[in-house]
């Protein structure tokens, strides 16, 4: 509540400059016995100059309050007094304050009527005060100066939206980057610790069958694939820990790297039949994204489907990447439609780059994964 009635630096400055101006001037004239006419009442004109001086520190609190005042301040001010100082300069200040501030209607309303009370007043007065040129002059900045007050009011409107949106992109880019991550962490660790654990539970089911049975070449597999889950996820943490880096130093995940994917897999004792039909410069948006939806399904299908047969398929067109991949299990795709599956992961890989994506058990049984890219993306 307090902090309502505070001053800002601002308003000190503005406040204490008219002071230094107002009285300098005042007290000088005064001293000076540089009178213009005599004044109606001496003690209410030296009155409502102090008030105007005192209310303009609180011109950005009480901005229409502070205007009403120094303009009536000023109206009563000049008849009353016999000196012409700079008393309007509080007055004009005001105004400039009440328009920046936004209430343009406001100030606009209260220059039309000072502007009609100056112009008509000397009118009557048979322009005793001031000539007619001056009576314009004095006329038109108080109409002047409301107007380059919405001009600020209208620059500050347009800064704050545009501090907002700019605010808003970087939370957006912020929420993309992070979802990035974690859909490159589901995808890449993900799939090759869904292989260590298929290995070890395979292997710890065939030791309870068999004390004798002989684990080298499945811990040797999953060496390997650790191996890789751990250079991939060095590689991510090396592009966090690089903001200047757009891209990781090590080669990203690419349709080249599905032989080594494809032996992983079979070494869990899956049957995998990859086919590779037709070769082009691939995006590495889209190169990136069909690698990690054969892996996603990969991984699903290790995880949910108890298959023992899946197909790949990459076909590269013209001016479309197609890849497939289709399982002999159960078909329902059991926890495909939870929350860790991968599939809305996938989808996004898709659509994202403008491509589509379907994914669904089959009627003959098992289940299908289905994603197309344009080929004309950013690379």
């Amino acid at each position: 509540m307090l902090n309502r009635f505070s001053i800002s630096r601002m308003d000190l400055l503005a406040g204490s400059v008219n002071a230094v101006i107002v009285l300098g001037w005042t007290f000088t004239q005064w001293g000076l016995r540089a009178r213009d006419t005599i004044g109606l009442n001496e003690p209410l004109a030296w009155t409502v100059l102090f008030v105007s001086i005192v209310a303009l520190f609180f011109r950005s609190v009480f901005p229409l309050a502070v205007t009403l005042v120094t303009m009536v301040c000023t109206i009563v001010y000049y008849p009353a007094s016999s000196i012409d100082g700079p008393m309007l300069l509080a007055f004009v200040v005001a105004l400039y304050t009440l328009a920046a501030l936004g209430r343009i209607c406001a100030a606009g309303v209260i220059a039309g009527l000072v502007f009609l009370t100056v112009v008509i007043s000397e009118v009557l007065a048979n322009f005793a005060h001031m000539t007619e040129s001056e009576t314009l002059m004095l006329a038109g900045w108080i109409i002047a100066v409301p107007a380059i007050g919405a001009v600020v009011a209208h620059n500050r409107r347009v800064q704050a939206e545009t501090a907002v949106a700019l605010a808003e992109t970087q939370l957006r880019s912020v929420a993309e980057e992070r979802l990035r991550i974690a859909r490159e962490l589901h995808d890449a660790v993900g799939h090759h610790l869904s292989l260590i654990n298929v290995q070890t539970s395979a292997a710890l089911r065939k030791l309870r069958k068999d004390p004798l049975y002989r684990t080298e070449e499945t811990l040797q597999v999953i060496a390997d694939t650790s191996q890789l889950s751990l250079r991939e996820l060095r590689a991510m943490v090396g592009v966090l820990r690089e903001p200047g880096e757009e891209s990781p130093t090590g080669p990203g995940p690419s349709l080249e790297q599905l032989p080594s994917l494809v032996a992983a897999a079979r070494a869990s004792g899956l049957e995998v039949d990859l086919r590779v039909d037709g070769s082009a410069v691939l995006p590495v948006a889209v190169d990136a994204a069909a690698y990690r939806v054969v892996q996603e399904s990969l991984t699903n299908v290790l995880r949910h489907a108890k298959a023992k047969r899946v197909q790949i398929k990459v076909v590269t067109g013209t001016s479309t990447l197609a890849v497939a991949v289709v399982d002999d299990g159960l078909g329902d795709a059991k926890g495909a439609k939870g929350a860790g599956n991968g599939l809305t992961g996938m989808r996004e890989r898709a659509e994202s780059l403008g491509g589509t994506f379907d994914a669904g058990p089959r009627d003959d049984g098992g289940f299908s994964v289905e994603a197309t890219w344009p080929l004309e993306v950013d690379r």
